[in-house]
């Protein structure tokens, strides 16, 4: 059985921590259906860096059919700049580099979707069931920044990435 970073043996259900920067949209983090089912580990986001408060901001995309786009600022991250030391461009569309985690609400304890899936495996029954309620109603997704830098052409560089995940998609199922 493979090991985790920590040691532990890796349950078949276990997604390991995601040591690279995978790209994300703004969307895909906000609007998931459940923290638990969120990427574990870092991530590369690209948006509008508010002018007012530590979010990112969405994007509108382009190539999506009118039917499926969103305006700029539909959704927005929050972002956690206490290990960060860089310049914070406001107002700026960029990309913003670090680790995928959560908050609870109510406790503002910080966990990760990887923590809260092993919990919900470890849980039966009734308990899952609270558990998984408590969790979708409690946990908010955050980044914490590791680097932020400036870009252009923002919206063509999501869609790239997009296209980019879609091939690597396509190439999976043909295999």
């Amino acid at each position: 059985m493979e090991q985790t970073s920590n040691g532990r043996d890796a349950s078949p259900l276990e997604i390991p921590f995601c040591e690279h920067y995978k790209p994300l949209i703004v969307e895909e983090i906000v609007l998931a259906d459940h923290p638990a089912h969120l990427h574990y580990g870092k991530c590369s986001v690209i948006g509008t860096l508010c002018c007012t408060n530590n979010v990112l901001g969405s994007l509108s995309l382009p190539d999506l059919p009118s039917a499926m786009q969103l305006p700029d600022g539909a959704c927005s991250v929050e972002l956690c700049l206490d290990n960060y030391s860089g310049i914070v461009p406001r107002g700026s569309q960029v990309e913003v580099t670090g680790i995928l985690k959560l908050r609870d609400r109510t406790t503002e304890i910080t966990t990760d979707a990887g923590t809260l899936r092993n919990m919900l495996e470890a849980a039966d029954g009734i308990v899952f069931k609270q558990q998984y309620e408590a969790m979708k109603a409690n946990c908010k997704p955050y980044i914490e920044v590791d680097y932020i830098r400036t870009i252009s052409n923002a919206r063509e560089l999501i869609s790239c990435n997009l296209k980019f995940r879609k091939l690597s998609l396509l190439t999976k199922m043909e295999m």
